[in-house]
């Protein structure tokens, strides 16, 4: 599978999201007083997260032998899941729940755009052979269920589409647990990432590399794990300057179960 010009286009416009987040934010500015924790917030940020696992995850499902195709995982389970976060992200801002409104539209934006230091690299090391294949276009004819036709431009931009919100969900995942770290946070999390993507189906069985790509010797691993450093390099940067509050998912929890004035007003 060749490079074609929609990875291209891609790249470009997450390169300029990136240039856009580093030139708006030049530097890192102080944290916000985080507000009162609220049962609201909790509930909400729980529906959140399960889009967050979604996304990246129903390849896993689809690739796994005995399990659903991609296509019906992509209708049945991925659409109605982005279509959960949507409603989220409007409910936390109809409630004011400024905290989580920031992280959701904060992860998404910069897992997005991040995904663009990643394919530099990537798309780098299948043009010179390192890679076993270019996935985004693999994704698409999974997607639309044309692997026997196989991959066109209707397919490539669908994958290229799957590829970048599957890095949005992983860095929603990050703000909705974790909230705002130091930089190098995102660091620790695109290591994390890429040893899950070296150890599960889409690599190991249906790009046949082996565990952490060493079937194919270490060209999969080293062009792999530079990838992933480098996307969470990035990301770790941009949510040090735009996720707004400090605070872990389970001090938020805590803090809402020691208010119990919460759980009323809840319930209102």
């Amino acid at each position: 599978m060749l490079i074609t010009y929609i990875d291209i286009l891609f790249v470009l416009a997450g390169l300029a999201g990136i240039a856009v987040g580093f030139i708006r934010r030049k530097t890192v500015l102080p944290p916000v007083q985080p507000p009162e924790a609220s049962f609201q917030e909790v509930i909400l940020t729980a529906l959140a997260l399960i889009p967050a696992a979604v996304g990246p995850n129903i390849l896993v499902v689809a690739l796994t032998p005995g399990m659903p195709s991609m296509d019906v995982l992509t209708e049945y389970v991925l659409i109605p899941s982005i279509v959960l976060l949507l409603i989220v992200a409007v409910v936390a801002h109809r409630l004011n729940l400024e905290r989580l409104s920031n992280r959701i539209w904060t992860g998404i934006w910069v897992g997005a755009v991040s995904t663009a230091a990643l394919d530099v690299i990537r798309l780098t090391g299948f043009s010179l052979g390192w890679m076993p294949g270019n996935m985004p276009r693999m994704f698409g004819v999974l997607i639309l269920d044309q692997m026997a036709l196989g991959p066109d431009d209707l397919s490539d931009f669908v994958g290229g589409l799957y590829h970048y919100w599957a890095s949005a969900c992983f860095g929603l995942t990050y703000t909705l647990l974790v909230g705002r770290t130091r930089w190098w946070g995102g660091l620790i999390w695109g290591i994390i990432i890429e040893i899950g993507m070296m150890t599960t189906p889409p690599m190991v069985i249906a790009m046949d590399t082996g565990y952490f790509g060493l079937k194919q010797g270490f060209g999969v691993l080293g062009v792999s794990l530079t990838a992933h450093i480098s996307y969470g390099i990035v990301l770790g940067l941009l949510l040090e300057r735009y996720t707004k509050h400090r605070g872990w998912i389970l001090r938020i929890v805590k803090e809402a179960f020691e208010r119990p004035v919460t759980l009323v007003q809840s319930l209102k």
